[in-house]
């Protein structure tokens, strides 16, 4: 008989151990659910509704990523509206000096002055960058689309126009004998070799690295957009050699009336190249709201997503309430025959 009670009292103390270890390990999951206000244990606590969440966490992750995507879109389409807004800007400027020079031979070194500065910030402007790529290289968005036409050893760009200049009159630009240019001379040059020079083959091999094919850009879950431009365009094109035709051969010395040639075909160049400037930037700002217009939508379900995975997830504070002072009244309760247990002697099982 002693012995059966001896067995009994340590076995009953075994049970109450474990059942103090087992109700603190649940008094400390249901402190760090109240703590976080998720549920500990995803997959245990919402057994059927655990697909569901997976489902909402993977919509949640694809619409941030989607949303983050835009932002850099919208990015770099602000960048290239800055940009194009800089070379409209100063390609305005030098059209306004060139027609002030038209008949003026005073109003001649600022025009070039004028174009040449414009011919600069146009380059600059052309090869803008936005977090690492250029933004009007079209597909090759990893090299600046110009070369600096100003530099020396001179691109390819200034060189070509120099062997086109030489191989049509047999003489340099800086050769005085370009007095002796007639208005129909230039304007056959202007009409022939130097235009070739900006046509597709001329371009792509003197002038730009960029690809006539702009990037496209997923916008939202089913919508693509073209979100660049490409300095393969005719407006760039246009603007550039409007400027190259006055700060180059308006420099030289041509006669007046060859100069006026001259700026009158210049100053019709710089005015397509700004209105086709224009056409780029409306483009840009279509696809400028159709971003911001999709992002607006990934949000709003972003929203919806993340509150759906919060119901999934968040605990009832009530019911933790309930259930940590139940636990808490039943840990005392098991402390409290524990510690009558600890009285019982050897002498008492007697």
């Amino acid at each position: 008989m002693m012995v059966k009670s001896l067995s009994t009292l340590s076995a009953t103390s075994v049970l109450l151990s474990s059942t103090i270890q087992r109700t603190q390990g649940e008094m400390a999951r249901i402190q760090g659910e109240v703590a976080s206000g998720r549920r500990a244990d995803i997959g245990l606590q919402v057994g059927s509704a655990s697909a569901t969440l997976v489902s909402f966490q993977q919509e949640v992750s694809v619409l941030k990523t989607a949303i983050d995507a835009n932002s850099q879109i919208a990015g770099r389409l602000d960048a290239s509206q800055e940009a194009l807004s800089s070379i409209v800007s100063n390609a305005q400027a030098a059209l306004k000096a060139v027609i002030s020079a038209r008949g003026n031979p005073q109003a001649r070194d600022v025009a070039v002055k004028q174009a040449r500065g414009a011919l600069q910030s146009f380059i600059e402007a052309t090869n803008t960058s936005y977090e690492g790529t250029y933004i009007f290289g079209g597909l090759n968005t990893q090299t600046a689309p110009f070369e600096d036409y100003f530099a020396t050893p001179a691109p390819s760009s200034k060189a070509s126009l120099e062997v086109a200049f030489s191989g049509t009159f047999g003489i340099e630009l800086d050769d005085p004998a370009v007095q002796t240019i007639t208005v129909s001379s230039m304007q056959a040059f202007l009409d022939s070799d130097f235009a070739s020079l900006f046509d597709d083959t001329g371009w792509e091999s003197n002038w730009t690295s960029a690809t006539s094919q702009g990037t496209t850009s997923l916008i939202s879950m089913r919508q693509t957009a073209t979100a660049s431009v490409s300095a393969h365009a005719e407006a760039f094109r246009k603007i550039a050699s409007s400027l190259v035709m006055v700060a180059e051969l308006g420099a030289a010395s041509v006669n007046d009336a060859a100069f006026d040639a001259v700026a009158d075909l210049a100053a019709t160049g710089l005015s397509e190249g700004i209105a086709l400037m224009g056409g780029l930037q409306s483009e840009m700002g279509v696809v400028q709201k159709q971003t911001a217009d999709a992002t607006s939508v990934m949000t709003r379900r972003l929203d919806l997503a993340n509150e759906q995975v919060s119901q999934i997830e968040q605990v009832d504070f009530a019911e933790l309430s309930v259930r940590l002072n139940t636990l808490m009244n039943q840990l005392e309760a098991t402390y409290a025959v524990t510690g009558r247990l600890q009285q019982l002697s050897l002498l008492n099982a007697i």
